[in-house]
């Protein structure tokens, strides 16, 4: 090396310990299963409850949430808990394996295929008002990922349904996420029948201001974080690369780069006059089978099987 290489080399020290402090920051984020960002809500024996308060967008997007699918599954070498690139317009091995499940019928395909599938996913900004299981949460700002049935809790505040019966008042349409008229959320879960948690008798509270003072106001506005990296490209795995964690956690091993002639070896066969399940409609319209109970209330993928299968 050169002197002048040399001299080179010590003008790049500064950006160059901030390039490192970035990797090992992305890295750590990659490395760890948990995000001390995220809020969860503790509970004992599937029973919890919270308050929190829904926050607006923070500064510079556009909305309050992003959503997301995920999957998250167990297999023979372990889990898949990994986001869907179809969140972002990309190609899923692990939908394209259920697509065959599902095309293919049969209880056992389309239960492995349900158990497997895409998950629906939001996440938002939340300040938490009362933690009794964790009370040091109180007053501080977290990412809250939760499922559809509190999203359509939101929708509901947001966009009241129409009255069911004549001599009804229309409920007031209310945006849960302001500072001034929205409100807190009672977030309570229960064990139902089954084994399975569910949120819903949660709700809001009536609309309130969230402090006292535009200045706390706006220092909370100021901590939020920024959702937009659950959107971006580096969220997911590429195909490839989740192909590989799906091929290992279905044979329990790490398999080549074709997700499908795997996933076929583990189809269950039906008879030919079976090949398309009785409850899928062959028109445009969708009949949808009982829904599954899960902790995230996940949206119902009957129509996105469908799709994929007819491509």
């Amino acid at each position: 090396m050169s002197a002048n290489d040399f001299k080179s080399a010590l003008g790049k020290r500064k950006s160059r310990l901030g390039a490192l402090q970035a990797q090992l920051k992305k890295e750590s984020k990659a490395a760890s299963f948990e995000d001390t960002r995220f809020w969860k809500l503790e509970h004992q024996d599937g029973n919890g409850n919270a308050i929190i308060r829904f926050l607006p967008e923070a500064k510079g997007e556009d909305a309050p949430w992003v959503k997301y699918h995920r999957h998250e599954f167990k297999g023979q070498g372990g889990w898949v808990m990994d986001n869907c690139p179809t969140s972002i317009g990309e190609k899923c091995p692990i939908c394209e394996a259920n697509s065959l499940l599902w095309n293919e019928g049969g209880d056992d395909n389309e239960k492995l295929a349900r158990d497997r599938k895409r998950k629906l996913k939001y996440v938002s900004n939340i300040l938490v008002i009362t933690d009794p299981a964790n009370p040091e949460n109180e007053g501080k700002i977290f990412l809250y990922q939760y499922g559809k049935m509190i999203f359509d809790m939101i929708d509901a505040k947001i966009n009241p349904p129409e009255p069911e019966f004549k001599g009804e008042v229309q409920k007031e349409a209310v945006d849960v996420f302001d500072f001034f008229d929205g409100c807190n959320f009672r977030l309570r879960m229960k064990k139902k029948g089954g084994g399975y948690p569910t949120y819903e008798s949660s709700e809001f509270d009536m609309s309130s201001p969230l402090a006292e003072t535009e200045e706390e106001m706006e220092q909370i506005w100021n901590s939020q974080y920024a959702l937009t990296e659950f959107s971006s490209p580096e969220f997911f795995k590429s195909y490839d690369e989740l192909n590989e964690r799906f091929q290992k956690v279905v044979t329990g091993n790490s398999a080549p780069s074709k997700p499908i002639e795997t996933v076929e070896e583990h189809i269950v066969s039906q008879p030919k006059q079976k090949k398309q399940p009785d409850f899928v409609a062959k028109s445009d319209r969708v009949t949808t089978p009982e829904p599954i109970a899960t902790v995230n209330d996940d949206d119902d993928e009957m129509a996105f099987f469908n799709k994929l299968a007819e491509e």
